[in-house]
């Protein structure tokens, strides 16, 4: 019997031990200057998604009054994605009614997201080229 206590009291001590997750301030990559196209409402929508609790990071880039967004979303939190990417969508649709908006947490729309902010940022992609590659994205999204 003593022995079960102490095996208990271990196990309670080493449950209290463990580290948090430090909570940290993750600011979204901000586009709006000095790219080929303005991505301030692309800014405004990270913003926006960022403001969830479940969201970790997001990307995100704007043109011809489209805005793709990409959450990344907290692990326990990947089982309600589908009310994640509703909410999103409301959220940026009510902040932006004349855009059409595009919500995806899946990771590869993520990474191409990333990459494509990575070049609007460097001055690397041209007007078309960037309308090229979020049509593609969107086939990607719809499929």
């Amino acid at each position: 019997m003593k022995s079960i206590i102490q095996g208990l009291l271990i196990l309670y001590i080493l449950s209290g031990c463990q580290m948090a997750e430090p909570q940290q301030d993750i600011k979204p990559l901000q586009l709006s200057t000095n790219v080929v196209v303005n991505q301030e409402q692309a800014d405004e929508a990270k913003k926006i998604i960022l403001s969830m609790e479940e969201v970790i990071e997001v990307k995100g880039v704007s043109a011809d009054n489209n805005i793709y967004m990409a959450p990344k979303v907290k692990h326990f939190d990947r089982f309600r994605l589908k009310e994640i990417r509703k909410y999103s969508h409301d959220h940026v649709k009510k902040r932006y009614p004349d855009a059409t908006v595009h919500v995806s947490t899946d990771q590869k729309i993520f990474m191409e997201l990333e990459k494509l902010e990575q070049e609007l940022k460097k001055r690397t992609i041209s007007e078309k080229r960037l309308k090229q590659r979020l049509n593609k994205l969107d086939e990607m999204m719809k499929g």
